[in-house]
């Protein structure tokens, strides 16, 4: 055999190995691409199949010997890790020791590193406990809910002129606003409605609306906060020069057939029926999540294995670059780690230990579902498929396509259904020790727990920009 190797690392999960290639061999696979080749290349004077090699090299040497060399490896990494019964964790990382010294009558010596899959011994499902609540759904939180409803979908009626805004009032309005007595790009709109105390503009503009009539025309000082998302007006003083043209009250719609009907019910009854449907799916979702992070938490205390750092590296480096290059700054110090592009101290130590409880995580999960042969169905992708692709009205086949021609996005389309099989296989096997609560108690709860997306209901509106539309 003219490829030899021999093991340089044996640390942990790390192994390098030094591959030497030897230099007849690689010129045998050369030679034997040129002569592959040369019956298709096409070169001026020459007729077809007698181009010289020599021209060949000069004119696509590069290509070739990088084919090559491609090829060459490629064979020799898989009997390495074969003869050896390795279990890379990701693709080996070679490089080509000799390249600067590189003739053809030189062997070609060749450094491969990877990490290997750690040895992971499961834990027994049977002796594992997992608190797991549930939602008590009384009549009176479908009937809370039913109000919300009708709220959300409330009218608002002219007022009289005499009328006097206040909370929750509709103001159609023109503005115009100045810092320093000088316009501002956007400071400028007309005809512009703003609900007063809806959080969706900023405090002090909403505020000082309040107490106003049809025809008042009101000079209000607003101070924009510290995190807008206008750099230039953050923490500036303006004054916003209105004209009120409108003010109208909220009229809540009734709750009775009519709106469940508009709300495409049969009736009220019908509509209850349907929000109690998804009331019991949004509820069953939530603490299903609760229960995942009890199980994940419970997983990684019981299990005890080395990490590939080289994956923690990746996905540290993943993280962060997703993080510094965020569309929508969460914060003033977000924007300034973007701006520098570095995490802070805090962000940086947040972001290792999360990079460090993903690749534990998702490592403890493949194994599981290796072990027990657990794999997504094609009946399933394509359910999965089929109903992410209905979001998308009137576009469907065109997601569908997508997704079934790109590999890379099925793969993501994959992943999540892959761990939730795992998980509700795990969930089957360990024991849950239930507990009941009800509405309000499970929102507070679920809303003070770390690691878990918040609930919906507690979600703030965020805050938009005081002016849609620019000055001209």
């Amino acid at each position: 055999m003219n490829m030899n190797y021999k093991e340089t690392l044996n640390k942990g999960l790390k192994r390098e190995y030094e591959l030497t290639v030897a230099a007849d061999v690689y010129n045998k696979s050369l030679n034997a691409k040129i002569e592959e080749i040369k019956k298709t290349i096409k070169v001026d004077g020459f007729r077809p199949g007698k181009v010289p090699n020599n021209i060949i090299m000069q004119k696509h040497g590069e290509a070739i010997n990088a084919e090559v060399i491609n090829a060459v490896v490629n064979e020799n990494v898989s009997k390495i890790i074969q003869e050896n019964k390795h279990r890379p964790v990701s693709q080996p990382k070679v490089d080509f020791k000799n390249e600067k010294d590189d003739k053809p009558d030189n062997d070609k010596v060749f450094k491969i590193e990877f990490e290997l899959f750690p040895e992971i011994e499961i834990a027994n499902f049977d002796k594992i406990e997992i608190e797991s609540t549930t939602v008590k759904l009384d009549k009176k939180e479908i009937d809370k809910r039913i109000k919300m409803i009708a709220k959300s979908q409330r009218t608002y009626k002219e007022k009289p002129d005499n009328y006097m805004s206040k909370k929750d009032d509709t103001i159609l309005l023109d503005y115009e606003g100045t810092i320093d007595g000088k316009n501002f790009d956007g400071g400028k709109a007309e005809n512009q409605t703003i609900v007063l105390g809806s959080g969706r503009y900023i405090k002090d503009l909403e505020d000082g609306l309040v107490g106003c009539k049809k025809g008042d025309k009101k000079n209000v000082k607003v101070k924009f906060p510290a995190d807008y998302n206008v750099k230039e007006l953050q923490n500036a003083n303006a004054v916003f020069q209105c004209e009120i043209k409108k003010v109208s009250s909220p009229e809540e719609s009734k709750v009775d057939d009519a709106l469940a009907r508009s709300m495409g019910a049969e009736n009220l009854k019908d509509l209850k029926s349907k929000v109690e449907t998804q009331m019991k799916k949004e509820y069953s979702d939530l603490t299903k999540n609760l229960d995942k992070k009890n199980l994940f938490e419970k997983l990684q205390k019981i299990h005890d294995f080395e990490l590939p750092q080289d994956l923690i590296a990746a996905e540290f480096n993943n993280l962060s670059a997703n993080y510094l290059q965020a569309q929508n700054p969460s914060s003033i110090d977000h924007q300034k780690e973007i701006k520098d592009h570095k995490l802070s101290s805090e962000n940086e130590k947040k972001f290792k230990e999360d990079a460090k409880n993903r690749i534990e995580m998702g490592l403890i999960l493949q194994e599981i579902g290796k072990v027990n042969k657990i794999s997504v169905t094609p009946e399933e992708m394509n359910k999965a498929l089929f109903e992410y692709a209905s979001n998308f009205k009137g576009q469907e086949q065109k997601v569908i396509d997508y997704y079934r021609n790109n590999q890379e996005a099925s793969m993501q389309l994959q992943a999540p259904l892959y761990e939730n099989k795992i998980v509700d296989f795990i969930l089957s096997k360990v024991k849950l020790k239930k507990k009941e609560v009800d509405v309000d108690s499970f929102i507070k709860f679920y809303n003070n727990v770390k690691g878990v997306e918040k609930s919906p209901q507690k979600k703030k509106a965020a805050k938009k920009k005081i002016v849609k539309k620019k000055a001209k």
